[in-house]
């Protein structure tokens, strides 16, 4: 019977578990931390090998990719690469079998891993957010059985389902699309509420939804309607966890007919983390004041207004008084009438 060796740590020496899933980062590729801080990422490949270092370097920083892309090689951290990994053994096969499987090894300076420790360390934690959520039968529900839990606000009983069996989350995703406004902006969240619980249990699940919300926003044969506005919803309501996507967010505000969508998702996440849309380029929004409608600049209005910005101040002058908007209230579920003139009369008391 044939014997290999386990990956070893180069930086301390240990033998390291298998890589899994872990809930930060942003691939799907496996990961681990070894006890001395380490982060390893393995490549099946040996082709992404690009992707496995922004990784590690990603996870190792706790998710703070601003932070990630200000440091150093050799001064900030050190990399290793093991080659010849099998991932299905777990093990470091001999030259005489080759095999195209590496293992990144990233390691931060120990003051700068100092940082980040607190914070990773939280970002693993795993409480128990589930406790008053009603034990129920794992089952997919019907598309009339999501409808009319939605409608009569059952929401710990549809959070219950989803524990229960997350693939609810493909069906319950459809109804993003529902042509129906005031339904749609209940399903948004609905969603949000159901990431706020499901991330602590099936976080891979969560992040594999908002990618297939990014990629069918991005789809030019498909229209973004609530997906843009869900994948702020998960932010807004998971905290720091995967706040890198806002980058991908702002990135659709080049394109006008996502632009609603776009800024109504940022609204949410300013209105509840204003910090988290902070630490991006949010700046970026003041390119669309001038010649934009006048729901484009609401919102921007609005966001500014979350964020305690006075960076709006100079774009006032931009924005015609007299014109109204159609504004979503999501306290009420209804859409309401907005004068530019009473935001802007409010935004000039705040500052």
């Amino acid at each position: 019977m044939k014997t290999y060796n386990p990956p070893i740590c180069p930086f301390c020496g240990r033998i390291v578990s298998k890589p899994t899933y872990l809930p930060i980062g942003f691939s799907d590729l496996e990961a681990g931390i070894c006890e001395c801080g380490s982060v390893y990422v393995c490549d099946v490949t040996g082709h992404n090998r690009g992707t496995a270092f922004v990784e590690a370097l990603l996870i190792a920083c706790a998710g703070d990719w601003d932070f990630a892309w200000d440091l150093e090689y050799d001064e900030d951290y050190k990399e290793v690469w093991i080659e010849n990994y099998d991932f299905e053994s777990h093990s470091i096969l001999p030259s005489s079998e080759k095999k195209r499987g590496v293992l990144c090894f990233l390691k931060l300076a120990d003051e700068i891993r100092e940082v980040k420790r607190d914070k990773l360390e939280n970002l693993f934690k795993k409480p128990n957010k589930n406790g008053n959520i009603p034990k129920v039968e794992k089952r997919k529900l019907s598309k009339n059985e999501i409808m009319d839990l939605i409608e009569k606000d059952e929401i710990s009983l549809l959070i219950a389902y989803h524990v229960a069996e997350p693939l609810n989350l493909h069906l319950l995703q459809k109804f993003l699309y529902y042509p129906e406004i005031i339904f749609r902006k209940k399903v948004i969240v609905t969603l949000g509420k159901i990431a706020q619980v499901l991330v602590h249990i099936y976080p891979e699940k969560i992040l594999e939804l908002i990618k297939r919300l990014i990629y069918a926003s991005a789809d030019s044969a498909a229209s973004a309607w609530g997906a843009l506005e869900a994948v702020g919803e998960i932010i807004r309501n998971t905290e720091e966890r995967f706040s890198l996507f806002i980058r991908n967010l702002l990135a659709f505000m080049d394109y006008q007919e996502y632009r609603p969508y776009v800024l109504y998702a940022l609204f949410r996440i300013a209105e509840k983390n204003p910090s988290i849309l902070k630490k991006h380029s949010y700046l970026k929004l003041l390119n669309y004041i001038e010649n934009n409608p006048p729901e484009i600049q609401g919102l921007i209005l609005k966001i500014f207004e979350k964020l305690n910005s006075k960076e709006i101040l100079s774009y006032l002058n931009k924005i015609d008084p007299e014109e109204t908007f159609e504004f979503f209230n999501y306290e009420t579920f209804s859409l309401e009438k907005v004068f530019l003139k009473d935001l802007l009369e409010s935004i000039k008391k705040e500052f």
